[in-house]
């Protein structure tokens, strides 16, 4: 793309609102950030990744990994920026990421039932969301699991004991928070850094503990 495509057409007389270099530079900076090897090998080789809305944002460190084989089963919406993982299953499992939603490096998302994220959520780094509990109770099926994985791939008749999550809109996930299978995080709330939730967050609340615990309400002029 030219220099000139960056910046804004003015009039004559006009100032120009940001310098070229500046603009330049940014531009250099978001292609360098966004270039994702391992998202474009697998597209090349036919892989299936998952389904980016227009302005959708994937970071050189975002990971995008489809056991189920079904792009349209992860979907990032409209101006979202990635840089953590977001995985669904062979046995099932559906990612959802609304519109301007971040998710930080290092944060997990691993579906095996279904994870809605609503607008305008932020999730900080080092965050783990499973909809599952990733291995089966039992040893033996656990040691099959993982041969499985190994050899050929996620199984596609293993039992995780999936549970949907739902996170609505205008949420905050502080960085290392764990969200458990089934738990449904209420619009605007805060889950403080490091929270283990294991239940229901009431909306315009903040969580913090393990288990996590409501602090307090958000007063109207927070919310």
């Amino acid at each position: 793309m030219a220099v000139a495509d960056l910046t804004p057409k003015v009039g004559k007389g006009e100032v120009y609102p940001a310098s070229r270099p500046a603009v330049l530079r940014r531009y250099c900076a978001r292609a360098i950030d966004g270039l994702n090897l391992h998202f474009t090998i697998q597209r090349l080789i036919g892989r299936a990744t998952c389904q980016l809305e227009k302005g959708a944002f994937l970071s050189h460190s975002a990971r995008i990994r489809n056991a189920l084989g079904d792009s349209s089963q992860i979907i990032i919406g409209a101006n979202s920026h990635i840089r953590g993982e977001l995985m669904i299953f062979a046995h099932g499992g559906r990612i959802a990421v609304g519109e301007w939603c971040y998710v930080g490096v290092g944060t997990r998302i691993w579906s095996g039932a279904s994870i809605d994220i609503g607008n305008r959520v932020l999730i900080s780094h080092s965050v783990n969301i499973f909809d599952n509990l990733t291995h089966p109770i039992r040893a033996s099926d656990r040691h099959a699991q993982a041969r499985k994985i190994f050899t050929t791939g996620h199984p596609k008749d293993v039992g995780l004991d999936d549970k949907p999550i739902k996170i609505a809109d205008d949420a905050w996930i502080g960085a290392c928070a764990i969200i458990m299978r089934g738990v449904a995080v209420g619009q605007g709330s805060i889950v403080a850094a490091g929270a283990v939730v294991t239940k229901d967050v009431p909306a315009y609340s903040i969580v913090a503990g393990n288990p996590a615990v409501v602090i307090r309400e958000l007063l109207p002029d927070e919310r």
